[in-house]
């Protein structure tokens, strides 16, 4: 396991000056060398030690006693160590085939070393949090620039794979975007599984007829099914028309198409009921002309919430699951619902078709709507606001929910930026 000392070398976290020997003589790092397949061995560095310069490879322990032990044990003889890098010197002098190593003494916060090593082995995090408001602006920002382009990245990498299933059809492949993003992170698993199996072909044919459509959605859902209908709805689902009219429809449209049906079980038995999600996709299907001209066509937020943007109609405007209690207001769709679908499913898919049609300006767009976005509101957002960072939009949001999943949750604290920034002034406190 690779400590706190390697980080340091490796990022050259070293004091700018002042550096000596264990035998007193100056000592300047020229160049730190690259990883090899050891990992405490740094190869093909270069140091000038009283001005004359060396070229081999440097090794690190945490105590000079640790590479004796494993001195004793190596049947290494071609690697050329030119310097022994330690946080704790207890051997006066080490030797390699006869000649004195010279050694290097770096002193390390006992705190900071127990933090790293807690992260390195998923039990903890770093302290990094605390120092964010003494960082620099462009320090921040630059960072969740970076954060923001790996997050995009990694769903239009998602999308990538949907669009090889849809066999390089793109209109296809927005819409199971869609599809998909309609999870809002409680269902997304269940929704995504959905998208797969939808019949497009199925969908097309009678795009014109919601019935119909509803239909192959919820039969596809799995939600059609009796057993899926909380007891305390099914004797009213049973007796409405509606259901009685899409159930007679579904097994029709299941036997011309042989459809595939998701276990009703897969929804769970939660309050997050999908039902009026799926009819809203629904609605979508039949409303609006949703497809690849047209997210290249919009240029403005509005522009893309319209475009997305859904009435319900019939049955679903006012009920929430199969037979449920009748509701108001159901109708049209919340702006923060629109903005979600927007940030996970019409940016990232823009992203990548850009980078397919190698359309810089559809790449550049993408980006440019998360500015334009409103912040999204969540636990993680609120906590990292608390923390002292300013998130003003949706491409702070995300950047800082990629922060929070890949590195924070993952106890990735030695590829986070702000964790540079962490030991980087604690080390500067021993200067």
């Amino acid at each position: 396991m690779r400590g706190v000392l390697h980080y340091i070398w490796k990022n050259k976290l070293l004091p700018r000056k002042g550096l000596q020997t264990t035998e007193g003589k100056s000592i300047r790092i020229i160049s730190c060398g690259g990883e090899g397949e050891k990992e405490n061995i740094f190869y093909n560095a270069r140091i000038s030690i009283d001005d004359k310069e060396w070229c081999g490879d440097v090794i690190i322990h945490h105590r000079s006693s640790d590479w004796e032990k494993e001195e004793r044990h190596s049947s290494d003889t071609n690697t050329n160590i030119i310097l022994h890098v330690t946080a704790e010197n207890n051997c006066e002098k080490l030797r390699r085939h006869g000649e004195t190593i010279t050694q290097l003494c770096l002193r390390v916060p006992d705190d900071l070393e127990q933090e790293f090593e807690c992260a390195q082995q998923h039990s903890g995090c770093m302290s990094c949090s605390n120092m964010l408001e003494r960082m620099k602006d462009v320090e921040i920002n630059g960072y969740l620039s970076r954060l923001l382009i790996e997050r995009i990245e990694e769903k239009a990498e998602n999308i990538q794979k949907t669009f090889s299933e849809c066999k390089g059809r793109w209109d296809e492949t927005l819409f199971k975007t869609i599809v998909r993003s309609y999870g809002f992170g409680i269902q997304s698993d269940q929704f995504e599984k959905l998208a797969k199996i939808l019949d497009m072909n199925a969908l097309g044919k009678h795009r014109n007829n919601l019935l119909q459509v509803e239909a192959i959605m919820f039969g596809q859902a799995g939600l059609l099914e009796e057993e899926s209908i909380p007891h305390y709805y099914r004797t009213e689902a049973l007796r409405s028309e509606y259901y009685k009219e899409i159930l007679q429809e579904y097994r029709f449209l299941k036997n011309k198409f042989n459809l595939k049906s998701l276990d009703y079980k897969e929804w769970g038995n939660g309050n997050a009921t999908p039902h009026v999600r799926i009819a809203r996709i629904a609605a979508l299907f039949c409303q609006k002309p949703v497809n690849i001209s047209s997210i290249l066509s919009c240029s403005t937020i509005n522009e893309y919430r319209s475009m997305i943007d859904c009435t319900l109609v019939g049955y679903w405007q006012n009920h929430t699951c199969m037979g449920g209690t009748a509701t108001v207001g159901n109708g049209s769709m919340r702006a923060n619902q629109m903005d979600i679908i927007i940030i996970n499913a019409i940016i990232p898919l823009l992203y990548i078709y850009g980078k397919h049609r190698n359309d810089c300006n559809a790449c550049c767009k993408a980006e440019e709507l998360l500015h334009n976005l409103r912040s999204e509101e969540n636990s993680i957002i609120r906590k990292w606001k608390e923390r002292g960072l300013e998130i003003k939009c949706a491409a702070d949001s995300q950047a800082v929910l990629q922060l929070e999943r890949r590195y924070c949750r993952m106890q990735n604290c030695a590829a986070c930026r702000f964790a540079y920034y962490y030991i980087k002034e604690r080390m500067t406190e021993l200067q």
